[in-house]
């Protein structure tokens, strides 16, 4: 390690990870004067967030867009200095659409849209149109009581057609699972409080838009944004991001530095890699679910890191196809519901994104760029993912299967975690584990905190200001080279 890893100021810290979450941290102490290390295994520092260029074509491995309203992101990249460089989806990109009975069908952007739409039966819309008249009550102790699942609860309020084909395409594309494996409360906090405060789910629909309506759009750092529903990204892609980060973290990022231990020195932690043992009083674990079990089992009680071990993760595979322009509806691209299959064929994939159709950039202009997604366990059977995209994208737009300029896939094994039943509650006790028996230690990450970009991002600011504020007496962080 060079002399500066040596020479550091009393009260640093110590951040395992450089994904999202991890550098949103580090980033955060260092503003306030702490001195940081990011200790990351890969060679890159960025996790997930990957921009990969082929043949003038931009694809987006990881996260595409966050939404405009994202007011962590937009903050974090206005202190990095490239707030300026970010970039509003196209109108065009305000249409969705669900792969339905054999077509792709607009998701209805206004009640009477809703009520011509093909997407639900007579009955299910009145159902639905029904749930302002179902006041919701708002329970005592609501957080101490059995959580519900996201679809009994989502049933409950809206019927069960409306839940399994909206609520369920909604819940594939954000956790790349099926809307029975998640709890409400753990998977969509906020939803739900919402809910519960207003009454009901239109209610609460209806108050949010009243709210957004009279806020200024020009208190957000970068491009003001027409409507609640524009997405942001950069020109370069998404990387833009975590490179900023690792530029300013300069050498404090150490690259294949994987922990393979940690230990208790004292009132310091020391954790052990390859690239040397670093020492700190204080420990941020931004790491997936498997890895913070490994390295806190130890010091913990009997127990007490089950929920680690609980957490269930998706693994996903995602093709990337350059495609002839012309072939593609306007629009950000199309979800497939879950019972999509049992009223005829239907694609594998859980979406598929129409990049070029969003920014600038993505495709040459004579060409269209489209990302499909899939569960990794959904092509256990597919000789060729290429292929099983090239259909997909066949069945869905009505068209003989694309011949593709360039494509890439890319697998990410076990990247988002399944919120189950209960899941908020378990976090919570663990936090409360780690506060009682190895103090100095914290959590960040979409293993905790949320799944979004936005909530990596805030997970990671959290982490940070925990981390100062539950800080003792400050020691140095030293450096011990293998």
């Amino acid at each position: 390690m060079s002399a500066v890893h040596e020479d550091l100021r009393e009260g640093g810290a110590l951040v395992l990870g450089a994904g999202i979450s991890g550098l949103a941290c580090a980033h955060a102490l260092n503003r306030r004067g702490v001195p940081v290390r990011v200790l990351e295994l890969a060679q890159r520092a960025g996790g997930v967030l990957r921009t990969e260029v082929r043949a003038g074509f931009r694809f987006e491995s990881g996260p595409n867009t966050v939404p405009a309203s994202a007011r962590a992101f937009r903050s974090l990249c206005d202190e990095l200095g490239i707030a300026g460089r970010l970039v509003v989806s196209s109108d065009v990109s305000r249409t969705r659409y669900l792969f339905h009975r054999g077509r792709l069908v607009a998701l209805p952007a206004s009640p009477a849209a809703l009520l011509a739409s093909p997407l639900l039966s007579a009955g299910a819309k009145l159902r639905l149109c029904s749930e302002p008249l179902r006041r919701l009550r708002s329970r005592a102790g609501a957080s101490g009581a059995e959580e519900a699942s996201l679809e009994a609860f989502l049933e409950e309020r809206i019927g069960r057609e409306a839940t399994r084909t909206l609520g369920g395409a909604f819940v594939r594309g954000v956790y790349a699972a099926e809307i029975d494996e998640l709890g409400a409360e753990s998977a969509f906090p906020r939803l739900v409080a919402e809910a519960r405060a207003a009454g009901g789910l239109v209610r609460a629909m209806l108050r949010n838009k009243r709210a957004a309506a009279s806020r200024e759009t020009q208190d957000l750092p970068g491009p003001a944004s027409g409507s609640r529903s524009d997405l942001l990204s950069f020109p370069d892609g998404f990387e833009e991001l975590p490179r900023a980060l690792a530029t300013v973290l300069g050498e404090d990022l150490v690259l294949g530095a994987a922990a393979e231990g940690l230990e208790r020195v004292g009132e310091r932690w020391r954790v052990i890699t390859p690239r040397g043992s670093f020492e700190a009083p204080r420990v941020i674990l931004a790491l997936p679910a498997r890895a913070c079990l490994r390295l806190l089992e130890p010091h913990l009680p009997a127990g007490a890191t089950r929920p680690l071990a609980e957490v269930r993760q998706a693994s996903i595979t995602v093709v990337h196809l350059g495609l002839d322009a012309g072939l593609l509806p306007p629009g950000f691209g199309f979800l497939v519901p879950p019972d999509a299959a049992l009223r005829g064929p239907a694609p594998l994939a859980l979406g598929v994104l129409f990049p070029s159709n969003l920014f600038p950039g993505r495709a040459p202009e004579d060409a269209s760029a489209v990302t499909c997604i899939y569960r990794t366990q959904d092509l256990a059977k597919v000789h060729d993912p290429l292929e099983q995209a090239r259909a997909d994208l066949a069945l869905a737009l009505g068209i003989e299967r694309p011949l593709p300029r360039v494509s890439l896939t890319r697998v990410w094994n076990d990247v988002i975690p399944r919120y189950a039943v209960g899941h908020r509650a378990r976090v919570e006790g663990l936090r409360g584990a780690l506060a009682g028996s190895a103090p100095g230690l914290s959590l960040a990450g979409s293993t905790f905190d949320g799944v979004s970009v936005e909530d990596c991002i805030a997970s990671g600011r959290g982490a940070a200001q925990a981390a100062l504020d539950s800080a003792a007496e400050p020691a140095p962080i030293r450096t011990t080279n293998p």
